[in-house]
């Protein structure tokens, strides 16, 4: 029988509170699987000349001062959760969080990244998406992105909210991530009106939750014309403790005026949420 590699988890910190928040929440929730954790800083110069040695020179200081801050962090964090983990920290220049991010996936397998999720004003979340959103429209592997009052405490109850458009390969995904952890899965799709296509389309979901066969696993149509606002109440009735979404490469239209249903739940969201690139 094949072993089961651990998971290899990329944790990014700014050295915040709020970093600090989805660094715990991580350690805590694969801690006890014995994973692998890389925690990340990135450094950023922008706009400033490669060519200038004394900018360099500072460059340098910013780096060897976050390998400091990492070395007393990784420390500290050691005694967060129980398990046999691993823990090391990594400072990476580079021009923006999602260049960094990228290029470590590209050169080591990574299963998930974690970072912290902060909210923003309107005019900020439409005009710049924030650090957040970029990572996820930028990662080719899940990211979990922490609101800055979580607390890990088991995963229960998970939602995954789901367009049906490619159900079956997405609640494979997320029923294998759940029994990890013995989590009971509900998965919502949020139409306006039951009309024709969507009676069609709850039949189809409920046939695949039969083919899926995992047991803790239930099906639930919402109509109402405001979709976050709908994940978000069905979050609070259910109590749910992580929310799931399967999210396409931004277009630039969504990205100027904040169209798309993710980008909105990152910042309104009070659990986690992991988004999903869909391929």
């Amino acid at each position: 029988m094949a072993v089961k590699q651990p998971p290899k988890l990329l944790l990014l910190t700014d050295f915040s509170h709020l970093a600090r928040v989805a660094l715990e929440y991580a350690i805590k929730m694969a801690g006890p699987l014995n994973a692998e954790f890389t925690v990340m800083n990135v450094v950023r110069l922008e706009g400033i000349p490669k060519a200038n040695l004394k900018m360099r020179s500072i460059e340098k200081t910013l780096v060897d001062i976050a390998e400091e801050e990492g070395a007393k962090l990784v420390d500290e964090l050691k005694n967060v959760a129980k398990g046999n983990f691993t823990i090391h920290f990594k400072a990476l220049r580079s021009h923006t969080v999602p260049d960094a991010v990228t290029k470590f996936i590209d050169k080591n397998k990574v299963n998930m990244v974690v970072m912290g999720s902060r909210g923003a004003s309107t005019l900020k979340k439409v005009r710049l998406g924030g650090t957040t959103v970029s990572v996820i429209d930028a990662s080719k592997v899940p990211v979990l992105a922490i609101p800055a009052y979580a607390q890990y405490r088991n995963l229960q109850h998970l939602v995954y909210a789901t367009d049906l458009k490619t159900a079956e390969s997405e609640l494979a995904l997320i029923t294998e991530f759940a029994e990890i952890f013995g989590s009971h899965v509900h998965m919502i799709h949020v139409a306006p009106v039951m009309d024709k296509k969507t009676e069609a389309e709850k039949v189809k979901a409920e046939q695949l939750v039969q083919k899926n066969g995992y047991a803790k696993l239930d099906f639930r149509i919402i109509l109402d014309d405001d979709i976050p606002q709908a994940i978000d109440a069905f979050i609070r009735e259910t109590k749910s403790d992580l929310l799931t979404t399967f999210t396409h490469h931004l277009t630039l239209q969504e990205k100027l005026f904040g169209r798309s249903v993710t980008r909105k739940l990152a910042y309104q969201g009070n659990i986690p949420l992991l988004a999903v690139k869909k391929k």
